[in-house]
């Protein structure tokens, strides 16, 4: 197969855990920029304004994992391709002019664009492209899982060759995230960087590049405070149009705030927080671009040495038939639903609604006789903030009253999101609940993620020896697919093998959105990880 644009794009034209602390909610158009003078054209120039509940552990791009990273690095760094919009169907050149790809998908041939330069006016190569890559496998972090099986190589200044170890048709929309984003290798390496096999011990540039940009994209970096602020200058040496904005402020700022802040605004500010009921009453005039691509769930670990009640596949299946799904997905507002699987509505390979789970207290009743356990007691950890417009604290309590329906106790154990998120990775939590978005916009991503034996299965003590072999064969279907139909097809059986087996509890779907104000254009929600495209945020 072969992608090749019938011309090349414009840049303009590609729309391609942290502290919560309250920011000011100061009007975000007090920082507009000033008005042009032309008569009847749009004003360029001046502050645009991002309001959002942090949840950022770095800006490295070979680190970045949490949304409000993706939105900055996304900014600061280009990829080989990327997403217009809110479409995350067709990936569209970016870096790359074209691409093809083998036959059983398993190496993808990329050709540079030849008048990229980095921020610091250098030429960007193929070698950057691939060290970039490399880097990102190599590191081990948290967005090291989605190039797994995968590793580049320059054969020229103007061409990548990216070899994936099975058949993988996915790889250039895994390309386009910004943990994907490409540094001007020479400055990385100087400053700490390394590509090498061993780089998840030996890299240290992480800090350098949490207050320092090398990337090639319309903005950089100006400054980075994980509690507060980051701000972004548009890149003097950028090599497409330029970006709209001479600055783009994301600030920390509360919910409730996000949206006193922007019906006060008078032009030139985004918020990314306001769905659920937050968007009730919501002043007229503001443009609103949502999708519904977040899950929310709970985790039940299966280690008994953790928890004896909660590696109980008999509890797991009271549990589960405890919840009141269509109750809980309420208190998310009239755009969430009730889970069906684990993939969102927003991507191929959801289940339908006829398949929606059902609260069935009398089968919790009868799991838990099963489980031999008598009275259980389980903590659950969540992370103690709102999010997307929705308090967690109050998800929780819900899944607390659902199970006491049951004879389930349940102790609720609220955490800063610094806290979950250090638990979390050290894979002793017996019991927790936690939002979640696809680690790149193709469903089958999940089974990199989730399958026995994967990553986050392992933060709960699902190896695959604990497994059926059901369940493994599902999962190995999905991956083994090239064709996107049947993808779909074997992605739909793994999430109803997952329903009756695993420790996974998929609750509710809930929605992304951008709320901005009317002077922007642009300003449209995407599934993909960067929540909107700062890049193609402009005005008119």
């Amino acid at each position: 197969m072969r992608h090749h644009p019938a011309r090349r794009r414009s840049v303009a034209a590609l729309a391609g855990a942290a502290t919560l602390a309250l920011a000011g909610c100061t009007a975000g158009g007090s920082q507009g920029g000033e008005p042009s003078g032309d008569d009847g054209e749009a004003p360029s120039g001046g502050t645009l304004t991002v309001s959002t509940s942090f949840v950022i552990n770095s800006i490295d791009p070979g680190q970045v994992y949490e949304a409000t990273g993706a939105l900055a690095v996304h900014a600061m760094y280009d990829t080989l391709v990327t997403f217009e919009g809110s479409d995350v169907t067709t990936p569209v050149p970016l870096l790359a002019e074209s691409w093809e790809a083998n036959d059983d998908a398993t190496e993808f041939t990329f050709t540079l664009r030849d008048d990229v330069t980095f921020s610091d006016g250098s030429e960007l190569t193929a070698q950057d492209v691939a060290f970039s890559i490399n880097r990102l496998h190599n590191l081990a972090g948290s967005p090291s899982v989605t190039v797994e099986g995968l590793s580049a190589a320059a054969p020229s200044d103007d061409v990548v060759v990216v070899t994936s170890e099975t058949p993988n048709p996915n790889v250039p929309t895994i390309l386009a995230m910004p943990a994907a984003g490409v540094l001007n290798s020479e400055e990385a390496t100087a400053n700490g960087a390394t590509d090498a096999e061993d780089a998840a011990t030996t890299d240290s540039a992480t800090a350098f590049l949490d207050g320092a940009s090398l990337g090639s994209g319309p903005y950089v970096l100006d400054s980075f405070d994980p509690a507060s602020e980051i701000v972004l200058t548009a890149n003097p040496e950028y090599w497409g149009d330029a970006p709209e904005f001479d600055r783009v402020v994301i600030q920390n700022t509360e919910a409730q705030n996000q949206k006193l802040a922007i019906e006060r605004a008078d032009g030139a500010m985004i918020a990314l927080d306001l769905s659920g009921r937050l968007l009730d009453g919501l002043a007229e005039g503001l443009q609103t671009s949502a999708s519904q691509d977040t899950f929310y769930f709970v985790t039940l670990h299966q280690d008994p040495a953790v928890s004896e009640v909660t590696s109980n596949p008999e509890f797991v299946q009271a549990l589960r038939a405890s919840i009141d799904y269509a109750g809980l997905a309420a208190l998310f507002g009239e755009d969430a639903r009730p889970a069906a699987g684990m993939v969102p509505t927003a991507f191929p390979g959801a289940l339908s609604e006829d398949e929606v789970q059902v609260q069935d207290l009398d089968a919790a009743a009868d799991h838990l006789a099963a489980s031999g356990l008598t009275d259980p007691t389980v903590s659950l950890m969540f992370p103690a903030m709102t999010y997307r417009g929705v308090d967690l604290a109050t998800i929780a309590t819900k899944i607390q009253n659902d199970a006491a329906q049951a004879g389930i106790t349940i102790e609720l154990d609220p955490q800063p999101i610094a806290a979950f998120l250090d638990a979390q990775s050290a894979g002793n939590v017996a019991f927790r609940f936690s939002p979640q978005s696809l680690n790149y916009p193709v469903a089958s991503s999940l089974v990199n993620n989730f399958a026995p034996g994967q990553p986050s299965a392992m933060r709960s003590g699902w190896s695959a020896d604990l497994a059926s072999p059901e369940m493994i064969a599902a999962g190995d279907a999905v991956t083994a697919s090239i064709d996107p139909d049947e993808q779909v097809t074997a992605m739909q059986e793994w999430q109803r093998l997952l329903n009756a087996e695993s420790p996974f509890i998929t609750l509710a779907y809930n929605s992304g959105t951008v709320v901005a104000t009317a002077d922007l254009s642009g300003a449209d929600y995407s599934p993909a990880g960067w929540q909107v495209d700062l890049r193609a945020v402009g005005r008119g």
